[in-house]
């Protein structure tokens, strides 16, 4: 069983977007999937609950200090991959989490606001030793995405090649509880999210699917 955290101090990212989006990503690869929100929003908890009883994910929602018992589960249930959605703004939860992921995934907004931010976001992750990429989300057209990943590594952040860009599809998709895979397959954001899924799944080792996708 691997397990991915999203993690990020500043709100905004895209973190629960990415969540979900993700969690379907892998479902389709035939992984079963558990995602832990531990969110007070609960958005990707409520998301979920609103999808069709057939296309539910095991989802459940809590605090940070209940994830080893969460992780113990979905262990026990057969879960090939726990993603789970952090709050911003919330040191200690996104450490727990941190230290029990396999990979954690910061996404940032290539703006200066987002960029400033991301140090304690990163420095959350290294304190709880974990490894931890960076990931450009709601990227417009231009320059700015290039131009954010000099500035990240110019600090020593790993930033991965992967680019999510600002397009519709990714909001249209989750109002009635669906991915950008269900909404529009053959788009150009599902085919973001498919980049993604396979970037990051070769960095937590976890690269082999149990059927054909569907």
């Amino acid at each position: 069983m691997k397990t991915l955290a999203l993690i990020a101090q500043k709100g905004g990212t895209g973190k629960t977007t990415l969540a979900v989006h993700m969690a379907v990503c892998a479902m389709r690869h035939k992984l079963k999937i558990a995602l832990i929100d531990i969110d007070p929003q609960a958005s990707a908890y409520k998301w979920n609950e609103s999808r069709p009883d057939d296309r539910k994910l095991d989802a459940i929602r809590g605090e940070a200090g209940q994830i080893p018992a969460f992780l113990k589960q979905a262990r026990a249930g057969g879960i090939d991959l726990v993603i789970i959605d952090t709050a911003p703004h919330s040191d200690s939860a996104a450490a727990i989490a941190a230290q029990l992921a396999n990979l954690v995934l910061i996404p940032c907004r290539p703006a200066r606001f987002d960029l400033d931010a991301i140090a304690s976001t990163v420095e959350i992750a290294r304190l709880a030793k974990a490894r931890a990429v960076v990931v450009i989300n709601a990227a417009p057209r231009g320059k700015l995405a290039d131009e954010a990943r000099e500035v990240l590594k110019e600090q020593d952040i790993a930033v991965i090649d992967t680019v999510l860009h600002q397009r519709a599809a990714y909001s249209h998709a989750v109002i009635d509880g669906r991915s950008v895979h269900e909404y529009e397959p053959d788009g150009k954001a599902a085919a973001e999210i498919d980049e993604l899924y396979n970037h990051i799944t070769k960095l937590y080792g976890n690269t082999q699917a149990r059927g054909k996708q569907r």
